[in-house]
Order: C-alpha cells, then structure tokens, then sequence
C-alpha cells in the first residue's frame, strides 16, 4: 500500500523526536560528566536504540534517564546553569524538567518505589557497562537481565493488561539481548521480588507474541501457590479496567513479591495519589 502524506509526516516526526531524545541524553551526560555524575538511560531512549532496526519505529514522548540519588539533586542544579528548568510533574520521586531540546526530561533516583520490587539504583549501577558509542559522551547502559526485569516491573507498576501489546513486544524483544538461560532468568527476577509481577506478565507475553522464552523463565519461578492464586485473581480483574482505575492499581499491587509487600506499596501509592489531587 503506497505510504500516505500522513503516514510521511508521522515518520519524519518520529525521526525528528528519535534524534532529539538521542541528542538530549548526550547533552545531559556531557553536562554531568563535568560534574563526575554518571547518567543511565532507561525506558524509551534506551529501546530505541537496543531495540529495533530502525530507532525511529519506537515512539517517544521524553527522555527517561537515571541518576544515583546521592546525585540527584546537584545533577538538577548543574542541568538549570545550562538553560534546564525543572517543571510540574509527577512520578515516582521523578523530577520533570523542561529543556532547550524541547523534549522533557524524567530524572529517576530509583526506577520504582522502595516499596515496589527490589531494583535498588546502586545494583543497577554496579552491575552497567560503559557506552560511549550510542549517545557519543559516556553513559551507563544497564545490564539486559536488569533491563529485562525494569520492563516486567513497569507492566505490572502501570496496571497493564493483554491489551498493552506494544508493551509485551518489548519484553520479548529484550528477550533476544539476554545471555543467559531461563533458569538465570528467573532467579534475577525472583532476587528483584518479582516472582508474582512475572508470573503474571510472561504468559501475556507469549500470548501476545509466541515468545516461548517467556513460558521457560515462567517455568523457573520457584513454587508460590498463594502467588499462583493471586494472578488467578489478578488477570480478569487487569483485563475488565482501565490502567488508571483504583480498582486495577490495588489489585496490580498485590502482584508484588509478598502480600505485606503489596499492602505497603498500595498505600504507599494511594497517599501519593491523593497527594497529587
């Protein structure tokens, strides 16, 4: 089917915005870097690149970057003295800042709530790598097992459902980049307490893609039956609501890696809603 006006004006939009996120995480880590902070890219302007053949193909609205809290606020101060400010926003402990590159920028001290998972910045760091060949200055690029263990997490933190197809693809997508057996697989995700979260994303994942990989790290989890109960619960509840309903973000945080666990994150989540009006 010969590709449309439209569809051309889409492209050139979404390669536009690929450049730009691509150029903003360059520019904040030369930025930091002066300051001795090291930045890692997360989320979207990490996937663009890991991702796909043509970086352009994954949306992008901002750019998702990680800093070690210790960090976070002289990162701010050093980003404002070059034309950065800081904006109204909301997140989990995210600081949303407005930038000279148009797109806004996300500058996460955790990738979730402390009561969510256990993903801690420093591990995250401890176990990157050093880039310098995607965003030109050096930054931290997370290991695919922490990668792949951020994007499960994220699908239950947002109180997705088998409609997120997008979402699933990426899962299986990052599936590829891993060098490592299901069995290792799983005993990450099982030490980053997400043992049920992946118990209820995985299947969805083979469903919505045929990645069999998924259905073999499902099969490493270790026995959890109140777990098993749980997602019993939690797939038509998920699938029947919206992503924002009260109803699908208390049930989604019952995912999370013990029932005490989940009621401190619930409410933990419901306090910062209320919070935010």
């Amino acid at each position: 089917m010969p590709q449309t006006t439209v569809d051309r004006d889409a492209a050139r939009r979404r390669a536009a915005t690929s450049m730009a996120a691509t150029e903003l995480v360059g520019d904040v880590a030369r930025r930091l870097a002066e300051a001795g902070i090291p930045v890692m890219p997360v989320k979207g302007a990490l996937h663009q690149h890991w991702l796909y053949d043509d970086p352009a193909e994954r949306p992008l609205s901002d750019v998702d970057l990680l800093v070690r809290p210790e960090h976070l606020a002289r990162a701010i101060e050093r980003l404002e003295t070059g034309g950065y400010r800081q904006a109204a926003g909301s997140g989990v402990g995210a600081v949303v800042m407005q930038t000279p590159l148009g797109l806004a920028l996300d500058l996460h001290p955790r990738l979730f709530d402390r009561a969510r998972y256990r993903l801690p910045t420093r591990d995250v760091f401890a176990r990157s790598s050093e880039d310098h060949t995607v965003y030109g200055p050096s930054v931290r690029l997370p290991s695919p097992l922490d990668a792949y263990a951020h994007l499960i997490g994220k699908f239950g933190s947002d109180h997705l459902n088998a409609r997120s197809t997008a979402r699933l693809d990426e899962i299986a997508r990052m599936a590829r980049r891993l060098d490592a057996p299901p069995e290792t697989v799983a005993r990450h995700l099982v030490r980053c307490g997400m043992r049920r979260v992946s118990r209820y994303v995985l299947p969805l994942v083979h469903q919505a893609t045929g990645d069999t990989f998924a259905l073999r790290v499902a099969d490493g989890l270790p026995f959890d039956p109140i777990g098993r109960g749980i997602v019993a619960v939690a797939n038509p509840v998920l699938a029947m609501t919206s992503s924002h309903s009260l109803i699908g973000a208390l049930t989604a945080h019952l995912l999370n890696e013990s029932l005490p666990r989940g009621a401190r994150s619930g409410v933990r989540a419901i306090v910062q809603r209320a919070r935010r009006g």
